[in-house]
């Protein structure tokens, strides 16, 4: 966990967004790629050989002796438009590194790190001349962004119903560069470093009907409201080549990460054919953010997905044990820019693929940003999420020694 955390630190970048200027940057998408490809939903569906963060309670499906372990990464190709042109760019990271696994008949603990924010921005636009009519060209850049490590405990009440919770430590640092060029160059580059704790619980329910040979799933979700503490420095530089420069402290301010509601159904059909919805929704209509000055709305996310299972479980043909996802996801944004809200949507397509040990979740998306609004900037953007689940068993006794 150690390691993982520096490798996050190191490479946070997952989003090249404009929009990432904004808060404490874009939200990660940093689930598991069957839930991504499933529209983004997860909060009803069971994990046995998976780790599921959409949902805590879901840990509890983990066989007995079990033991997961998940890497997922993603590689994003985002071209971004506006009145003035197009620009193309290319990033990926890791998106989560954890550990899950069954300690007794009824708990089961996780653990895993994940960057939760990014920012990746660099944009041109102008100022006003304080008095005059004239303006200023300035230039805007960003990086960094916050990751969290987070700590997962379920307990299965029965054998239809489970509870879960998790806490996280969120902390990072984010790099606000504005360069002013005039007769000189002045640059202001702001470094803010958060930290915090946040919570949440999880809940689900199976029933299975028999004559029918279906099992309907029921989950929902809370994460509680928090505070993230804003510590940092401004230093400011003229003329880079005299190297002039003043450093001031900021004021310590807080931000604040919403209340966070959501619930789910997950109804498998013949043991075959899964759908998938969820419903979240977020009160960033509460919060307050003293970094930027952007206007927060409540926001609105709707997935739906299908999932094919094999007709032949464990079967020696791979072909035969493929399982094939298609999902869809509209987010109504949060923020508004020029007085205009941001919203996006995303279809996705997705393969697994079961090798004895080893599960490979592919998913492939499309999605475009600022669709139904007429926003400023556009962004259509292709994604390419990948996780590897590794399964094991421990704490099996030696039957011979």
């Amino acid at each position: 966990m150690f390691l993982a955390i520096i490798v996050m630190q190191k490479a946070l970048a997952q989003e090249s967004s404009p929009y990432s200027y904004f808060g404490i940057g874009t939200m990660n998408n940093v689930d598991n790629a069957r839930n991504i490809a499933l529209g983004n939903t997860g909060i009803a569906l069971e994990s046995p050989d998976y780790i599921n963060s959409k949902n805590p309670a879901s840990i509890t499906t983990i066989g007995m002796q079990n033991v997961i372990f998940d890497v997922s990464g993603l590689l994003k190709s985002n071209t971004i438009s506006s009145n003035q042109g197009k620009d193309r760019r290319i990033n990926g990271n890791f998106t989560n590194l954890g550990l899950a696994m069954r300690i007794s008949n009824r708990f089961s603990v996780g653990a895993g790190v994940q960057p939760s924010t990014s920012t990746e921005y660099k944009f041109v636009s102008t100022i006003p001349v304080e008095g005059t009519s004239g303006t200023y060209p300035i230039t805007y850049e960003g990086s960094g962004g916050i990751t969290n490590l987070g700590v997962t405990l379920g307990y299965k009440i029965d054998n239809n119903w489970s509870i879960g919770g998790k806490a996280k430590n969120n902390f990072g640092t984010i790099i606000r560069k504005e360069i002013i060029t005039t007769n000189s160059e002045l640059e202001i580059s702001r470094n803010i470093r958060y930290t915090g704790f946040s919570y949440g619980l999880g809940t689900q329910f199976n029933k299975y009907f028999q004559k029918e040979r279906l099992q309907l799933t029921l989950g929902a979700i809370i994460n509680f409201k928090s505070n993230l503490n804003a510590k940092g420095e401004a230093v400011y530089t003229e003329n880079r080549d005299y190297n002039n420069s003043i450093t001031t402290k900021l004021t310590s301010k807080d931000s604040t990460l919403p209340l966070e509601m959501g619930v789910g159904v997950s109804i498998l059909k013949n043991d075959r054919y899964r759908f998938s919805f969820d419903f979240t929704q977020s009160n960033w209509n509460e919060v307050k953010n003293t970094v930027t000055n952007e206007k927060y709305y409540r926001q609105q996310v709707y997935g739906l997905g299908f999932e094919l299972l094999p007709q032949r479980k464990n079967s020696q043909i791979l072909s035969e044990n493929l399982i094939y996802r298609v999902g869809l996801n509209y987010d109504t944004g949060y923020f508004k820019v020029n007085n205009r809200e941001i919203n996006k949507m995303e279809a996705m397509v997705g393969l697994g693929i079961p090798m004895n040990k080893i599960i490979l979740n592919v998913g492939y998306g499309y999605g475009k940003r600022g669709i139904f609004t007429n926003a400023a900037i556009k962004e259509n953007y292709h994604s390419l999420n990948l996780s590897i689940d590794f399964l094991d068993k421990w704490f099996a006794k030696r039957y011979i020694n």
